[in-house]
């Protein structure tokens, strides 16, 4: 039987061991050749340390304030949904001969207190020159009424930070609440694994989809497409009837509330590469509403239908021998602010050169979008080195080739967020992220493009722990990603740094 007091002995022993050992050792380690041995403190080892508990990393209380109200805002945003949702059927009843000023509706309150707090703490956007170039296109858009009479389009590309319509939707309902429009905007015939909250999709089993990352590092031309990708059908003549084969994509609307992204009465197809006449029908209310042959192409074309605003549940149907190749389907009003949420996961967005000049060219001609967003950088961050000079030069090309491929195109560039990894047992920033933030904002601004700073926004060097440990919870456990809220409060602050900058334009024009 052994006695406690030898037990007692024995662990006094060691941690008297553990202990000389950790004020012996340096905390930089022991090199052994190519080897570095480290051994922990004495705090790590006892747990004394509360620099990396979650109590220690506290929101910027600027940023707390806007999470607390996060929920007003919102509501002020339903609130004007289910308003314009009502107007846009008093209309199709009335014939569209009276029209409900939903602004009159609207609690502007809360908006004013959300303006009044982030005035002060606004990140502005940075601009290349003080006559708002690079944004003009966009502004003067919205300034001159153009959403009242036509689609004013914004596609905000990213990599997996803005998946599942994180960001854009906020951005959306935003833009769409100020300045009239519907609808969704841009998906992929085959949908990514995490969904907007707006439409659910699904699709038969015989859809494959084909991302720029598979077709290696060769040249692909047209095939970039619009979403970093495109989906065909696999032909299975044998089992389908007539020799055809048949694929559908279905979409529904649906939410818990009315929301301006389920308010579209448009669906585009885009599509190219067409090797064989294929039949494609639109579904709704359970009969097949038309039917268009698509015909052998090898460019890029869009077939487009109106949709009754009431309509709930859309089908599209293809039957052929041979799939185009269908870059994206896009459910949309046909004037207002349209909001495309383009994620390409992996991407450190240095793409669109991988796309030939004249293919580009047609993709934008067809999208006609004023404003492009980029927000990329995530992807680049593991990988350390000691200078970002060629993926500033990276930056510079794209944005480039996107305003050669629709010349007058707005671009706006968001920053790189924070990222975290453990270094001796702390969460700590990557130590390259203010080098790829300097260096996109160097691309950006050389290229005539304006830059956000979003890892700024959130509070700079080690801020993403503040946003991991709040509660609600902001920003995921894997230190990188937002969670929907806090992605809603990164767009917020964007939005607002945009909507400050706007009126600034719009005070000068009227002064001229």
């Amino acid at each position: 039987m052994v006695k406690p007091f030898r037990v007692f002995i024995y662990l006094a022993l060691t941690i008297a061991v553990l202990v000389i050992l950790s004020l012996l050792v340096p905390s930089e380690g022991i090199q052994i050749y190519s080897y570095t041995i480290k051994y922990p403190s004495v705090k790590s080892l006892f747990n004394l340390d509360t620099s990396n508990h979650p109590s220690h990393f506290l929101l910027d209380p600027e940023i707390a304030e806007l999470e607390l109200m996060l929920d007003s805002i919102t509501g002020t945003l339903v609130q004007l949904d289910t308003l314009e949702l009502l107007s846009d059927s008093l209309s199709i009843v009335q014939n569209d001969s009276t029209r409900v000023d939903t602004a009159a509706w609207v609690d502007t309150r809360r908006e004013r207190i959300t303006a009044e707090l982030l005035r002060g703490r606004l990140v502005q956007i940075e601009m290349p020159d003080s006559n708002f170039t690079a944004l003009k296109s966009f502004f003067r858009s919205l300034n001159n009424g153009e959403t009242s009479r036509k689609q004013v389009r914004v596609m905000h590309y990213g990599d997996s930070q803005i998946e599942g319509d994180r960001v854009t939707s906020f951005l959306r309902t935003r833009l769409q609440s100020r300045f009239g429009g519907g609808g969704i905007g841009l998906l992929n015939a085959v949908p990514h694994s995490y969904q907007s909250g707006a439409v659910y999709q699904s699709t038969s089993s015989n859809w494959q989809y084909t991302s720029i990352a598979d077709l290696g590092k060769g040249g692909v031309g047209h095939r970039f497409g619009l979403m970093g990708g495109y989906s065909v059908f696999k032909s299975n003549r044998r089992a389908s009837k007539g020799g055809f084969t048949e694929a559908w994509i279905d979409f529904e609307k649906r939410g818990n509330h009315y929301s301006l992204a389920r308010n579209f009465s448009n669906c585009k197809v885009i599509y190219g590469h067409a090797l064989e006449p294929v039949m494609l029908s639109l579904t709704y209310a359970g009969s097949t509403q038309d039917a268009e042959f698509i015909s052998p192409t090898n460019t890029i074309e869009t077939l487009e239908w109106s949709i009754p605003n009431l309509v709930t549940k859309i089908r599209l149907n293809f039957k052929g021998d041979e799939s185009p190749m269908v870059y994206a389907v896009s459910l949309e009003s046909p004037r207002g602010i349209i909001v495309d949420n383009i994620a390409i996961r992996g991407s450190s967005g240095v793409d669109f050169t991988r796309s030939d000049d004249a293919s580009l060219k047609r993709v934008m001609g067809l999208m006609n979008p004023k404003l492009i967003i980029l927000q990329f950088g995530v992807n680049i961050v593991p990988h350390i080195v000691n200078s970002y000079a060629y993926y500033e030069n990276q930056i510079y090309q794209q944005i480039t080739a996107l305003k050669k491929a629709n010349p007058g195109v707005s671009v706006m560039l968001i920053g790189v967020s924070d990222m975290s990894r453990k270094v001796n047992g702390r969460f700590e920033s990557y130590p390259n992220i203010e080098s790829i933030r300097d260096a996109q904002r160097s691309g950006a601004l050389r290229a005539g493009a304006a830059f956000w700073d979003c890892y700024r926004a959130m509070g700079g060097k080690n801020s993403m722990p503040a946003w991991v440990y709040a509660s609600p919870q902001l920003a995921s456990k894997d230190f990188v990603h937002f969670t929907y809220r806090g992605s809603n409060i990164i767009a917020e602050m964007f939005y607002s740094s945009l909507m400050e900058l706007y009126g600034e334009y719009a005070e000068m024009q009227l002064e001229n």
